[in-house]
């Protein structure tokens, strides 16, 4: 692309800078910038300072400008635009080359200088550090300012790429092909093999991981999308054109995916990611030619020409990145034709006929990929209907079988006795009048038994997550109160290592189980004729009665057994029997099979799969990862696409069975993490990260803070161990509700369940006579009186006094939740009961 040296724009945080290079008088020059934004209503660029700043300026000599680019400033640990400056000196007949980085809006900082015997061109590259390399006759060369001069690459190479990879401790890479002296000349050794060499460390790699050796001498520029070590080698995503009009995706060093370019001599690759998820991947050409390449179907999206400048960033605020392209202009202005665009929702132009824009691709191309996800989200929608009319068909079956079962005993004179209730919100059929009073009866018996229950257990299971042993146990009582009251122990069986029962120390964890039931776990026996009460907010779901408690014990203490036999023990605190214990679950564990990852979880290889086994996966790696939460604030423009960068840069992938987690890691459960990126509005989000200790947060955290743009701030929010399990200031608000709720109506419970019994033990069957007649009418009118004093209920004292203390107490811990939440920095609202308020409420 040709460009004038006078004059150089770069972008930065959406904002441009225009660098002109200027005469100071008959022999100096000076460099003079500006920084200019762009405004929608304005539909253009405006000097946003208002002003114009000097950066340098000899008055005796000459000053080109070599390139201008952003790098990242190491120790400011932010991105800054570098000027790269050559100054001709005559007497010593040399180059002086200085580096300078604008600090704030006027000053300049210079990083670098030195001094070369000979010019060098457009192979100079600037990156992180700031560091400059270059290549001169088969030899690399490099400085900053932490080297302090001019050093040497110690391995000859011809260069064929230079920049930075993205590793998780991003570094500058060097791919050419190893040369060695031979009688003073330099010769190609070892078949022209390709060798990549990291500058920091001296390190190297074979070239063969990021693309084969045959496509060295045709390749022209390329791009390293993606790059993990991993087991002595690289796995790496590359985007490389040829001289061949050709743009090659490489993937772990094979050819993946090619496209026919509209042009000859490609000079650079830029990727841009667009809105809705899209991605664009721009080639700049020689002569000012460009075109863009869907990332997705890998087809050329469009083609223009005569371009001075492309440029990417987010330049109207949008949280996406777009392309700008400055034309060249016979009136010499800067942005006099220009266009501005993503090819998706995005586009202004000054000075620019939209003919212009050849070869632009069919719309059926450009939204495949909306059209693949629209599909994919009927396709869902269409199961789940599905399933919900197969779970309708069974509970019609299981009724009319229970009416024939109930026409069989009619006919053959038998007494029919319908089977308890085995689910929630199902109504009986049979209202008859006679037995009205004893349902009623039933039903409250039922309702004040059930609190005695243990929780039923659903499935078990257990796991090996690194050094932890996680046992899990699916329950499938009503969980509305059942979080707060249930916790897990491991216990050791007596056996041939372990002499006595052992109980271990573990932690317990209450989760939320992600799945609405199967078909496979409804009871498919005929429970009594029912039908399906739904709420009035909406369709019926069954996920609130899904709750899994995990138990997580450490693995190390049982290694020195071959063969152990653990339990666990489920213990429920009920506020009217007091505690009690159950066991849920036995399992023998051999310890060959742990050591040889038999136990661990089979998320960690495949991810998408959608299953049992997978739900519980997910929820051992949740028990047993530490979870850290963050705050991420951006105050001058919207938020980065941190969802993309998970999945294109670091290579997360979503987890099938919760697609709202992101699975990011190996094999290994030590270096695996599971991510939740929970966007609130424009400008701020919450980042969940749970992993198996803090230094993998910091090295996530670090290549974090390297995306995301300066303007963006990061801040921790604790999170108590006690929150953990649904124990936050809302959960204390729910446990004060449903206390007032259950315990006012326990207080008259005893009283109104004995006088209908009452009222209903006597039988009404027998014939009719004057004397029956008495009792019907004595009777009726001592239900009369009952009822009068229903409206004014007598209270036991105790009792009363034992419910205020149990909600007072209550009331307390919702208090100390609020005061640690408000100390953390988050906003809520908590709505707390008084004590006056509670003593009007129980007034007599």
């Amino acid at each position: 692309m040709a460009t004038d040296k006078c004059i150089q724009v770069i972008p930065l945080c959406g904002n441009l800078l225009v660098f002109h290079r200027k005469r100071a008088n008959l022999k100096g020059s000076e460099i003079a910038f500006w920084r200019m934004a762009f405004s929608q209503d304005l539909g253009g660029f405006f000097n946003k300072d208002c002003r114009i700043s000097s950066m340098y300026k000899n008055t005796s000599r000459e000053v080109d400008i070599v390139c201008c680019t952003t790098a990242l400033d190491i120790k400011a640990r932010q991105k800054v635009p570098c000027v790269l400056l050559r100054l001709y000196k005559r007497a010593s007949q040399c180059f002086k080359y200085m580096l300078y980085s604008l600090d704030g809006s006027t000053n300049g900082k210079l990083h670098v200088e030195f001094a070369l015997p000979y010019e060098v061109g457009d192979n100079i590259s600037v990156l992180r550090g700031p560091t400059l390399v270059w290549s001169h006759e088969n030899r690399v060369f490099y400085t900053s300012s932490e080297v302090g001069g001019v050093r040497e690459v110690a391995i000859p190479l011809t260069v064929s790429f230079v920049g930075e990879l993205p590793l998780r401790q991003r570094q500058i890479g060097i791919l050419g092909s190893e040369i060695e002296p031979r009688e003073d000349m330099y010769e190609v050794n070892k078949g022209n093999e390709n060798l990549l060499y990291f500058l920091e460390d001296c390190r190297t790699f074979s070239g063969k991981f990021l693309l084969p050796d045959a496509y060295q001498s045709i390749i022209k520029c390329m791009v390293v999308v993606s790059a993990e070590e991993a087991e002595g080698s690289l796995r790496s995503t590359v985007l490389a054109a040829t001289s061949r009009k050709q743009l090659v995706r490489f993937k772990h060093g094979l050819p993946e995916d090619v496209c026919s370019l509209p042009y000859e001599k490609p000079q650079s690759i830029r990727i841009l990611h667009g809105g809705d998820g899209g991605c664009i991947i721009a080639v700049v050409f020689n002569h000012g030619n460009v075109c863009a390449v869907w990332k997705d179907s890998f087809k050329v999206a469009a083609c223009w020409t005569g371009v001075s400048f492309l440029l990417v960033d987010d330049f109207i605020g949008c949280g996406s990145e777009q392309m700008l392209l400055l034309f060249e202009d016979p009136a010499e202005e800067i942005l006099g034709n220009f266009l501005l665009t993503d090819l998706s929702g995005v586009h202004y132009s000054c000075g620019r006929e939209e003919d212009k824009d050849l070869h632009r691709s069919d719309p059926a191309q450009e939204n495949v990929l909306l059209t693949v996800k629209a599909l994919d989200s009927r396709l869902q929608s269409g199961l789940a209907f599905l399933q919900e009319l197969q779970r309708d068909l069974s509970v019609k079956e299981r009724v009319l079988q229970q009416s024939v079962t109930a026409l069989a005993d009619l006919v053959s004179d038998r007494e029919h006795v319908p089977p308890p209730p085995q689910q929630e919100g199902l109504v009986c059929m049979w209202d008859e009048d006679e037995e009205e009073e004893e349902g009623c009866v039933l039903d409250k018996r039922m309702q004040t038994e059930s609190g005695h229950r243990p929780p039923k257990v659903k499935r078990f299971w257990h796991r090996v997550v690194g050094e932890s042993l996680v046992f899990g146990v699916l329950l499938t009582a009503n969980t509305d109160a059942l979080e707060e009251r249930v916790s897990g122990s491991v216990l050791l069986e007596p056996s041939g290592d372990v002499p006595d029962g052992v109980v271990v120390q573990s932690r317990s964890k209450c989760l939320q189980y992600p799945e609405l039931p199967s078909l496979t776990s409804l009871d498919l026996d005929p429970p009594s004729a029912k039908r399906s009460r739904r709420p009035p907010d909406g369709p019926e779901t069954h996920s609130s009665s899904q709750l899994a408690l995990l138990t997580v014990t450490d693995l190390t203490p049982l290694l020195s057994c071959s063969r152990v036999t653990c339990s666990v023990l489920l213990h429920c605190l009920s506020s009217e029997s007091g505690p009690t214990v159950h066991q849920c679950g036995q399992v023998s564990l051999d310890m060959k099979d742990v050591l040889h990852g038999g136990l661990e979880p089979r998320l960690l290889t495949d991810c998408s799969v959608e299953s049992d086994e997978s739900r519980e996966d997910l929820l051992c790696l949740l028990a047993a990862f530490e979870s850290w939460r963050f705050r991420i604030e951006s105050s001058e423009h919207t938020l980065a696409d941190v969802s993309g960068w998970l999945v294109d840069r670091l290579g997360a992938k979503p987890v099938g069975v919760s697609p709202q987690y992101l699975l990011i890691g190996s094999t290994q459960p030590s270096s695996t993490m599971l991510i939740h990126w929970q966007p609130h509005g424009s400008f701020q989000a919450l980042l969940h990260v749970h992993c198996s200790g803090q230094f993998a947060v910091f090295r996530f955290l670090h290549s974090l803070c390297d995306f995301l743009p300066a303007s963006h701030h990061i801040s921790p929010l604790r999170s108590p161990a006690s929150w953990e399990g649904g124990q936050g200031p809302a959960s204390f608000m729910e446990r004060e509700v449903r206390m007032i709720k259950e315990g006012v109506a326990s207080l008259f419970r005893d009283e109104q369940e004995m006088e209908v019994q009452e009222f209903g033990g006597e039988s009404w069957k027998t014939p009719a006579s004057p004397e029956r007649l008495l009792r019907c009418r004595e009777e009726w009118q001592r239900e009369r009186e009952r009822c009068s004093q229903a409206l004014r209920p007598l209270v036991d004292t105790s009792q009363y006094h034992r419910l205020l203390h149990s909600l007072i107490q209550t009331q307390l811990d919702g208090d100390i939740a609020a005061l640690v939440e408000a100390q953390s920095g988050e906003v809520s609202v908590q709505i707390v009961l008084s004590k006056d308020i509670i003593m009007g409420f129980f007034a007599i």
